[in-house]
């Protein structure tokens, strides 16, 4: 093999890599033709949109692969942010922590097109990782009540992880889909 080849990936990555892109694939089917307007539609009780899903599985994901970069720093600056986790979790006063979870809300410069594309960008990353990364190489996770207290995740768990994500908001797209235009990407 010569210093230009790519080396081929097989075995547990190219399975963790294939599975994340056909699943993220679904999401982006999803998408698929809509409008601007269809895409910021919401047609159900939740606050969910299609592009609302994109900007958050996009957001998630190299948020999730940051860590099994950075360990728990990744999430600094994230989710919950301005709240100080670990003093509540000394006082284990989870419950009274009121907070504004803005995942979902869409900035006017977040079209499809930026989103579809943020998506790709963030898969390359996530398989570049997965490529090199020691699927056994683990860190703890941050301070937060959604978290098991002092558990750890491997990057392999991570994947696995992710994975489920990219699964569920594909689902939750399809029916947000169906609903704006009859269209259905599964089933």
């Amino acid at each position: 093999m010569t210093a230009t080849t790519p080396q081929r990936t097989t075995g547990e990555r190219a399975e963790l890599i294939n599975a994340l892109d056909k699943h993220r694939g679904f999401l982006l089917q999803t998408a698929e033709g809509l409008t601007e307007d269809q895409a910021r539609t919401r047609s159900t009780v939740s606050a969910l949109t299609i592009a609302s899903l994109l900007k958050h599985v996009a957001d998630t994901e190299e948020q999730w692969f940051r860590f099994t970069v950075e360990g728990a720093t990744a999430f600094d600056g994230g989710h919950g942010s301005d709240v100080d986790w670990n003093a509540i979790a000394a006082d284990d006063s989870w419950a009274d922590v009121e907070w504004e979870d803005t995942r979902f809300v869409l900035s006017d410069h977040e079209t499809l097109e930026f989103l579809r594309a943020r998506v790709e960008q963030v898969a390359a990353r996530t398989a570049e990782i997965l490529r090199t990364a020691d699927l056994d190489g683990a860190h703890p996770l941050p301070v937060a009540p959604w978290f098991e207290p002092g558990a750890s995740w491997s990057v392999r768990r991570v994947a696995i992880h992710v994975l489920a994500e990219i699964s569920q908001h594909a689902g939750h797209a399809d029916i947000i889909r169906e609903a704006v235009d009859g269209q259905k990407t599964m089933g």
